[in-house]
């Protein structure tokens, strides 16, 4: 089985990491994890504390984290995928999106200013798949799932209170494929969560084939054998 971190934040983009995107990947290939998707965060904050200038030259900052660790990535044999965590105006929610690529940002900007529903007919429109994350979490997120192709069922980061039983029992209400990750932000939650496919994923089309044809086994809030 092959293993993938679908949910991982680098201290070049996302303020409240803590590890560097080349250390990550080095931690994640000792691990024996063959994939990493770079998800960092993608939300007003971040974007606004740029300043004044070309939303595609903040479309090349905030994907900093992403390159450092695809050229490690291709040093050590791991594929690193580019992916984002999305907040948008109307929500407290958070999601995880794969299948993004710099022309798609460059070509929508001010993304994060956009509701759920509107980024999510988009997505639709350009092949990008969309994973509430965490949809409990701390009691301030809540299922949003009519937007979304799939749910994080498990999220390891431990300095929340993510209500997995919650979500858990969502799954056993509604039909909709689920995926894990740990969220990464520190060396402790380095490989806490994740996926396992029988074949390896190479590419963010992998992926998503693997968890909306539900071809994946979660791994849960301890590190993988």
């Amino acid at each position: 089985m092959f293993k993938t971190e679908t949910h991982i934040h680098t201290m070049e983009v996302s303020p409240c990491s803590h590890i560097r995107a080349v250390a990550m990947v080095r931690r994640y290939a000792s691990e024996g994890y063959s994939t990493l998707c770079i998800t960092d965060h993608f939300q007003g904050n971040t974007l606004d504390a740029l300043g004044d200038i070309p939303w595609a030259d903040k479309m090349a900052i905030f994907l900093a984290g992403y390159y450092r660790a695809k050229r490690e990535g291709d040093k050590l044999g791991v594929n690193v995928i580019m992916g984002a965590e999305f907040c948008f105006a109307d929500s407290s929610n958070h999601f995880v999106a794969y299948g993004i690529t710099k022309e798609f940002l460059d070509a929508h900007p001010e993304l994060h200013k956009m509701t759920v529903k509107e980024f999510s007919v988009i997505a639709k429109e350009h092949g990008v798949f969309l994973v509430q994350a965490h949809p409990y979490r701390d009691g301030k997120c809540f299922p949003m799932t009519e937007y979304v192709d799939a749910i994080e069922l498990y999220n390891s980061n431990p300095r929340h209170d993510n209500k997995t039983e919650l979500a858990e029992a969502l799954i056993k209400e509604i039909d909709i494929p689920v995926s894990a990750g740990s969220d990464t932000h520190r060396d402790e939650d380095v490989a806490l969560s994740g996926i396992m496919t029988e074949t390896e994923i190479k590419t963010a089309e992998d992926l998503i084939d693997c968890i909306k044809n539900r071809k994946v086994v979660l791994i849960r809030g301890e590190r993988a054998e």
